[in-house]
């Protein structure tokens, strides 16, 4: 007998000996890709040596791009935003993940505390609100701080 339902098929035949047993877990295939939101805090990763954190930074960020469509939202806060600005040595790094189906959110408060709003580049300025939105609906949420 074959049944679909929920996105997973399932096929066998039952033998009067053998007992029944339970479907453990969903078939690979169908899925939707699960929709992974990265949040971060700061322009470089860790505490001590600046560069060796910027170069840090740079490397998690390109690495971002092996997500494929699971990277959902880039959302830059705090010392984050300087990521997007003019002069920044991952800018190009940014704009190379800004494209479908991944999306960068650039923190507008963040923006203006620093006086780098009209140095962006990358990404949309938005709100706290779009921000906290975003994370509610994501599958995961990483934090980089």
């Amino acid at each position: 007998a074959l049944e679909q339902e929920q996105g997973f098929a399932v096929t066998g035949r039952r033998m009067s000996s053998e007992p029944t047993c339970e479907i453990l877990a969903e078939a690979a295939g169908d899925s939707q890709p699960r929709k992974i939101l990265v949040l971060v805090a700061t322009d470089r990763i860790g505490h001590g040596d600046d560069v060796l954190g910027g170069k840090l930074m740079a490397n998690f960020l390109a690495t971002l791009a092996e997500m494929g469509g699971e990277l959902w939202r880039l959302v830059l806060v705090n010392a984050g935003v300087k990521l997007a600005i003019d002069g920044s040595d991952i800018l190009s790094t940014i704009q190379a993940l800004d494209r479908e189906p991944t999306q960068i959110l650039v923190c507008g408060t963040c923006l203006n505390h620093f006086g780098i709003l009209e140095q962006k580049r990358v990404g949309e300025t938005t709100n706290m609100l779009d921000i906290v939105t975003a994370m509610q609906l994501a599958d995961k949420v990483i934090t980089v701080t």
